[in-house]
């Protein structure tokens, strides 16, 4: 492999890849970065078995080749190299590069040794604008269980129905589901896929900085996203996910609209007492306002009046802190409805314009 590159197309191309790369493998392969020079274009890849991420940058090639590198340290030296372009050339299993001021060399392995990343974009689904997708996604992902105790929940499910998917994702103490309307979609497959996917799929989308369309394809325990010829592959949890359509409330007794950023303030605050008394905190929608309480034995306590327009005043509700300041820093919307029913019932909050997301938080249950 003989090829020449800007510093700024690889150190980008690295950042993209190089967080897949595990700390701690026992396959020493799996702590590099997959190279392959071919066809006018650089291609790297990375994987941890679990997920693989493969993107490509412009190059002259003048030989093609392939090698793989520890990923830290390639990433750490691109980085810090501030000249312009570089010169990359593959001796054996060590690879040569230089730049104006800089020169290296850096130990790998045989590329052979590398796992074989499967390209599953022949099957494709359907094709989503990123920046609807991406909304989408940090919405739902929220919900999605942080522990590996029940791995169906620690995923995001996408259920594919006539004209529309739906995501949704749960840790059985909330539940968030969006539905993207998508005409002539006609497709009834569902699948799980892991969370930590989904965030690198943020992560990538929000680096690539594209207006261009996200491309799903899935096979039966596989699924990839491909965006602006960058390609994450990620492996699917099995099992089934619960029947959550069961636990969404049709109707509430009281219901809240309330200004985004102020409901957002007063949670952040009262949080700061909370998370001294197991996140608890108090709700009551009572006149022209919500009352929000934290009480914390060892700490304090606070009050946040929060101006709202009320439907029906409610009794005093014990919900988690945490579980409501999640969504409310990825909620579109100005304006948020909260809806609550009684103190052992599940309240909804929702966008103030949106019919096609709902975050449902179960109350919890506390000693008066």
């Amino acid at each position: 492999m003989r090829i020449s590159c800007t510093q700024i197309k690889l150190n980008k191309g690295l950042s993209i890849v190089s967080r897949i790369v595990g700390a701690r493998t026992t396959l020493p392969v799996l702590s590099n970065i997959y190279l392959e020079a071919k066809n006018g274009q650089l291609k790297l890849s990375a994987t941890d078995l679990e997920i693989g991420v493969t993107t490509s940058i412009g190059a002259k090639v003048d030989e093609e080749g392939s090698l793989t590198v520890p990923a830290r340290l390639i990433s750490d030296f691109i980085a810090a190299n501030s000249d312009e372009n570089l010169d990359i050339e593959s001796k054996a299993t060590t690879l040569h590069l230089k730049s104006a001021r800089y020169e290296a060399n850096i130990k790998g392995i045989d590329s052979s040794e590398y796992p074989v990343l499967p390209d599953i974009s022949k099957d494709s689904l359907l094709e989503l604008p990123v920046d609807e997708f991406t909304r989408a996604i940090s919405e739902v992902v929220v919900a999605c269980a942080t522990d590996d105790t029940r791995p169906v929940l620690s995923g995001i499910y996408f259920k594919f129905e006539k004209d529309t998917l739906y995501l949704v994702a749960t840790d059985s103490y909330r539940l968030a589901e969006k539905k993207i309307n998508i005409p002539g979609l006609d497709d009834d497959r569902e699948f799980i896929v892991p969370a930590r996917t989904m965030q690198e799929v943020l992560r990538i989308a929000s680096a690539i900085e594209t207006t261009e369309k996200i491309g799903i394809s899935a096979t039966e325990n596989q699924v990839s996203f491909t965006i602006a010829g960058t390609q994450i592959v990620s492996r699917l949890i099995e099992g089934s996910f619960p029947n959550y359509k069961q636990i969404i409330p049709i109707s509430f007794k009281s219901s809240a609209e309330i200004e985004l950023r102020d409901f957002s303030s007063a949670i952040k605050m009262a949080s700061l007492f909370a998370r001294q008394g197991g996140n608890n905190v108090k709700i009551k929608f009572a006149g022209s306002e919500v009352i929000i309480t934290s009480i914390a034995d060892q700490v304090g306590d606070n009050i946040s009046n929060v101006p709202a327009v009320i439907s029906v005043e409610s009794e005093e509700i014990t919900f988690n802190a945490k579980y409501i300041g999640d969504i409310l820093q990825v909620l579109p919307d100005k304006k948020m409805i909260f809806e609550v029913n009684d103190k052992f019932s599940a309240g909804v909050i929702r966008p103030e314009k949106a019919k096609d997301f709902v975050y449902i938080i179960m109350p919890l249950r506390v000693e008066e």
